[in-house]
């Protein structure tokens, strides 16, 4: 038997569904029945105006029959005498159950009916429970989940008082008014505003789910305790501070997934709360429980996910909270989750949108893909104007240079300036696979086509429809994926590798290479009427050595991007370095001297990066011609013997290559060490 002094609660459920809880006080008895003036009211027929009542006495709570014409049932039996009740005592009175508990932890909801209840509790067809102090939804958003009659005077008690349009009109603004907030909490706190104005409640919060420690700790298969709850609104007209939710009220809700109205529950830290939001004094608290006298509390849910709570609580001197309360704060709730679900989205997405536009700027930084074309000379002025007028066509174009010019920067930039760009980029590199590799990159396959084939892949062509396509190094395709590749370009359906379903795409082809395509026709290896079905346009991008004004520019840019990721680095470069790069051949181009800024960057030790910080190369690369060293005699002969003019001839050049002695070793044609020693052989003993 439980101390005189502890609580002891009446848990009332309809059906499946809980819908009050009632803290009994030894000093005040309970009476339930049918008239509107008990402290339990029935809305049913078969429940007498005075049906049972409920009291203390001798360190014990009781329940006896009132002369009800239907009698009072305890756990199936009906008595004849007042008999006490112990913990999960279940008691009838017509329509209403009702479980005795000294614990609100003690009662779990029941699955389904208990068949040993007497056939006079079970609802008829068409009987609505009177009592929805407790329930999983609103009947504002969905009438008929509760299967209500609003026009039956006899279930006034169990919905909104107001008319139903109404509150659906008010509801609807606030989901409009809600969806326009910047973000969650001004969200919340609007929604919480209008919320106490319709329902007349001084004070209330929105809270907002945190999982425990214990949840977060995966390791942990049974986690303990409720989880933590952060408040995002709070409101309190009277001047006094808010109080968050309980623990066994928040464990109670999460473990039915229902809205909880308690009435009667002033003095009791277990339905009340505990530290107030804006305060930890122990008088506040105190005061606190001893003034609150109804709560309420809804979970607001995204599907069977609860994500938070609306908690409202009314004291001493302020009206009660009632059901029509509970289903308006249980829609608002409903409207709220799903606003709050919103703007978590779309923050997220902004987030990651922000992320990406940063993550593309830095890629096309990397690979020199800039919008902007970075140089003043004529050659690089005359690539941007035809592209520019290519751009809006539909041919197909054929771009030629050495590797590493930018062909893939001016292939953007015709994407760019054409109806197209809107609609994908797609580039492929021809050489960087074998022909069967191509073939199922531009073309994709099914599964099961070949060995490691384990699902479908949609090719190149596919994924650029819309678009536009850039085969770079289209001169290294085998005869055969040539063939299947021109019949594509002839507007034709192709099938994917393994498959013998047609697929038909819009595609732009724009093809690069730096081959000798005519040379490669003559010596069978590229097949002539694609050569000509390409070449219906011809843009040629000039290389680096051939517009020397473009040199420090760029070197300058690919500096400043350096610079920019880190804050530290060499801020130019010498007069020597500038003189090295305009001088230097540049069998790379872009790439390559993109490449040796980035070497520059890393290495220098000064402020200014100097022309061994570039450490040029002096690789030839076949069918580039190294330029000529400025002749050193002039028209008039002059007696000199052999020996000085191969000093003279030496110095010039190692003059030309800004001292870089590999470099001039490579232009002389002979080894280093044989250049070290010719040097020491001029200088004398």
């Amino acid at each position: 038997m439980q101390p005189n002094n502890s609580p002891a609660y009446l848990i009332i459920r309809q059906g499946y569904r809980w819908t009050d809880v009632f803290r009994l006080e030894s000093g005040r008895p309970l009476i339930i029945g049918r008239a509107s003036s008990n402290e339990i009211p029935v809305a049913d027929e078969r429940s007498s105006r005075r049906h049972a009542e409920i009291f203390f006495e001798e360190g014990s709570w009781k329940v006896r029959d009132l002369g009800s014409r239907n009698g009072t049932y305890v756990d199936g039996q009906r008595i004849s005498e007042a008999k006490s009740l112990v913990a999960g005592n279940q008691i009838t009175v017509a329509a209403c159950r009702l479980t005795f508990a000294y614990s609100l932890d003690e009662v779990v909801p029941p699955l389904e009916l208990d068949e040993t209840a007497p056939q006079t509790t079970q609802h008829t067809q068409g009987e609505i429970p009177a009592i929805t102090y407790r329930q999983s939804k609103s009947s504002i958003l969905d009438p008929a989940s509760h299967q209500l009659d609003i026009k039956s005077p006899s279930h006034s008690v169990a919905v909104p008082h107001r008319a139903f349009p109404a509150i659906a009109t008010e509801l609807l603004q606030l989901a409009f008014d809600v969806a326009r907030e910047p973000n969650i909490q001004s969200a919340c706190e609007l929604a919480l505003n209008r919320l106490m104005q319709s329902t007349g409640c001084k004070t209330g919060g929105i809270l907002k789910l945190e999982p425990s420690p214990d949840e977060k700790d995966t390791t942990k298969t049974n986690p303990i305790g409720p989880p933590s709850c952060i408040v995002l609104a709070a409101l309190q007209r009277n001047g006094k501070a808010y109080h968050p939710v309980a623990d066994p009220l928040v464990t109670n809700v999460l473990r039915d997934n229902t809205a909880i109205l308690a009435h009667n529950v002033h003095a009791d830290s277990h339905l009340v709360g505990g530290q107030p939001a804006s305060s930890n004094s122990m008088s506040s608290q105190a005061s606190h429980v001893l003034t609150t006298t109804s709560v309420i509390v809804a979970p607001m849910r995204i599907g069977e996910q609860t994500i938070g709570m609306i908690h409202l609580y009314s004291r001493f001197g302020e009206p009660d909270l009632t059901p029509e309360h509970l289903e308006i704060t249980l829609a608002v709730a409903d409207v709220l989750a799903v606003s709050i679900d919103n703007l978590t989205r779309q923050q997220t997405l902004e987030v990651k949108l922000k992320s990406s536009r940063s993550r593309i700027v830095e890629l096309e930084q990397q690979l020199g893909q800039s919008a902007e074309w970075i140089g003043p000379s004529a050659a690089l002025r005359q690539v941007r104007d035809q592209a520019q007028r290519v751009g809006p066509t539909h041919a197909t174009i054929l771009i030629r240079g050495e590797s590493g010019a930018g062909k893939e920067l001016v292939a953007r930039a015709i994407h760019d300036f054409s109806q197209r760009a809107n609609g994908p980029f797609v580039a492929i590199n021809c050489a960087a696979l074998t022909s069967t590799l191509l073939e199922s990159e531009l073309f994709g396959h099914e599964k099961g086509s070949f060995t490691g084939a384990v699902e479908r892949k949609i090719g190149k062509f596919e994924q650029a429809d819309g678009g536009t396509i850039m085969l770079d190094e289209l001169g290294e395709m085998s005869l055969e994926i040539q063939a299947k590749f021109l019949r594509v370009l002839e507007g034709k359906a192709f099938e994917r590798v393994g498959g013998n379903k047609p697929i038909q795409v819009d595609v732009r082809v724009i093809a690069a290479t730096n081959r000798d395509l005519e040379q490669a026709v003559r010596e069978g290896l590229f097949r002539s009427d694609l050569y000509f079905r390409l070449r219906v346009i011809e843009l040629r991008v000039p290389a680096l050595r051939q517009r020397t004004e473009d040199i420090l520019p760029l070197a300058e840019y690919f500096l400043a991007q350096f610079r920019s990721k880190s804050g530290h680095g060499p801020s130019g470069f010498t007069e020597q370095a500038q003189l090295a790069m305009q001088k230097y051949h540049w069998p790379g181009n872009v790439r390559e001297l993109r490449n040796s800024v980035e070497r520059a960057y890393v290495l220098a030790t000064g402020p200014l990066a100097g022309p061994e910080d570039l450490a040029l190369s002096y690789l030839q690369v076949p069918g580039q011609e190294l330029p000529k060293p400025a002749p050193t005699t002039s028209n008039t002969y002059q007696e000199k013997t052999i020996d000085a003019l191969e000093q003279e001839h030496i110095e010039a050049t190692l003059v030309y290559t800004s001292g870089q002695k590999n470099r001039a070793a490579a232009i002389l044609g002979i080894e280093r060490s044989t250049l070290d020693r010719k040097l020491k052989r001029f200088q004398g003993p």
